[in-house]
């Protein structure tokens, strides 16, 4: 049985980041991860990211049939890497905008406290005074994107979207080309990011292929984690603390397997209660997101023939070419409603055919925007539904449950059209082909996303941080009723900001090491 210093579950965006700043001092740090290496091509060529999903790299989550949304399951692509999701996502880099941070109202919270963390984190393609330039996550705007995004940026741009080339937050409002996490024509995930120079050191470790059963408590305190590895069961001992970063879905899961969480319901799937814990899994929140996509006259090629070997022998050759693409590559931020205090929404334009129903981005010449849906008021549950910690938490997400939401959609539906129908994209597309130029009425359009909206993959908010005294986490990311144990990733966000989140889950992540040295 060995001992640490510090255990930390979930070697993803905040996992990386809190085990490699928590490594810097003397004190011992294990990261257990339940996938394996991202040494791989479809998490190292940026285009390449959608293929992970389902496969080896993805926890490949499904939600219960939701009912506001024609009782469809959705799938919830989670990274199951080193690096997590930040190893399969579409690699946007955006921090959020004051008011979201602010509107936490919880003391080390604030802009004026994240916007320094963000600093920290960042090397940043535009450089100060707003952004870090010496940090380990690298932000370079992307490279070569397709003539259609260019066409689709000046677009927005002439249908009154304003220009921002820091699109990146505070100020969110306007249009960019994506600022993304790729370095070199290669993904610069958070494994890449922050482990690269953790391994060099004597007092940290990795362990990859660890399935953690449960966090072992034993007189109030957070003592062990039990794991999985190859078929064996290990237990290992946190001398200090361990920080739970398994993630929006990972995290409430594990905290109920460990006990934590609705005694009642942890009773009735079979968990010994320990701690009472009644929003364990609750405030689930994520980013909704439907897509429209058009066909595209002869002569835009977009992405239809990446598959082409030309292009990966580019990308394998010089990290150059189509293989360097996010896939989603212009971004126009906008309030749905003028009255709005910030963006509601954030459209992304991609040079492909984008299936959001299946999660999948087949490659055909067509055009697409995502409408990525900022502020939701649906909110959902992550709830274990067995003992075993190879049965998947029940995910219920709500999607579109509120009528509000369902009208903000509509909103943007008919504002994408008045920016697709402006030049020079207007001259790029022909046939509408979703929802379709059919559907035109309230009642059409919200027939089709009840039928079409999915997710971001942005889930957050289910182990929330909070100054109420029944809130999961306090505003230091300490579980309440529990000694010695954290949480760190986008599970702790009270209210999900506006932005990709995988920028705010580093911050927490970075916000945890720097808690957890304080508090030694």
């Amino acid at each position: 049985m060995a001992d640490y210093d510090y255990v930390v579950i979930g070697a993803g965006s905040a996992g990386c980041a809190v085990a490699a700043r928590l490594a810097e001092g003397p004190s011992r740090v294990l990261l257990l991860e339940a996938g394996g290496s991202d040494r791989r091509l479809t998490v190292r060529a940026p285009l390449a990211f959608a293929a992970q999903m389902g496969g080896p790299t993805d926890w490949d989550y499904r939600t219960a049939p939701e009912p506001a949304c024609d009782n469809r399951i959705i799938p919830q692509p989670r990274g199951r890497v080193l690096g997590g999701t930040s190893s399969m996502n579409a690699m946007v880099w955006i921090r959020g905008t004051r008011i979201d941070y602010d509107g936490w109202d919880l003391p080390g919270w604030g802009w004026s406290d994240v916007e320094q963390v963000f600093r920290r984190i960042e090397s940043h393609y535009l450089g100060g005074p707003t952004h870090g330039t010496s940090g380990p996550v690298r932000i370079t705007r992307l490279p070569e994107p397709d003539v259609t995004s260019i066409r689709w940026l000046d677009s927005a741009r002439a249908a009154g979207v304003s220009a921002n080339e820091d699109i990146g937050g505070p100020d969110l409002d306007g249009s960019s080309i994506a600022p993304v996490t790729v370095w070199k024509g290669q993904r610069w995930n958070t494994a890449r990011a922050y482990l690269s120079a953790a391994r060099r050191r004597s007092n940290f470790a990795v362990v990859t292929g660890a399935l953690v059963h449960r966090v072992v408590l034993r007189d109030g305190r957070a003592v062990g984690v039990e794991y999985e590895r190859k078929g064996q069961r290990h237990i290992v001992n946190a001398n200090r603390e361990i920080i739970l970063s398994a993630g929006a879905y990972g995290t409430p899961h594990l905290l109920q397997l460990s006990g934590i969480g609705a005694a009642d319901h942890l009773r009735t799937v079979g968990i010994t209660p320990a701690v009472e814990s009644p929003k364990v899994g609750s405030n689930l929140t994520d980013h909704p997101a439907a897509a429209m996509s058009w066909d595209v006259r002869l002569g835009f090629v977009g992405l239809s023939d990446a598959q082409k070997p030309q292009w990966l022998l580019r990308w394998i050759l010089r990290r150059t070419g189509k293989f360097t693409s996010n896939a989603m590559e212009a971004i126009a931020q906008v309030r749905s409603d003028p009255g709005l205090p910030a963006p509601d929404f954030q459209l992304i334009h991609s040079p492909s055919y984008v299936n959001l129903v299946a999660m999948e981005r087949e490659l055909r010449r067509a055009s697409s925007v995502l409408q990525s849906f900022w502020t939701p008021k649906s909110r959902g549950t992550v709830m274990a539904q067995s003992a075993d910690p190879h049965a998947p938490p029940e995910i219920r997400l709500n999607t579109l449950a509120d009528p509000a939401d369902v009208a903000a959609f509509i909103r943007i539906v008919r504002r994408t059209r008045e920016i697709v129908a402006a030049e020079p994209f207007a001259s790029v597309i022909t046939t509408e082909l979703h929802p379709g130029p059919d559907v035109v009425t309230d009642a059409q359009i919200e027939a089709w996303l009840r039928g079409s909206v999915a997710t971001t993959g942005h889930p957050a908010c289910s182990a929330a941080m909070g100054s109420d005294p029944h809130s999961v986490l306090d505003e230091r990311l300490r579980v309440r009723g529990v000694h010695g144990l954290r949480v760190a990733d986008a599970s702790v966000f009270p209210c999900i900001p506006r932005a990709n989140t995988n920028a705010p889950a580093i911050m927490v992540g970075e916000r945890c090491a720097d808690f957890v040295k304080a508090d030694q």
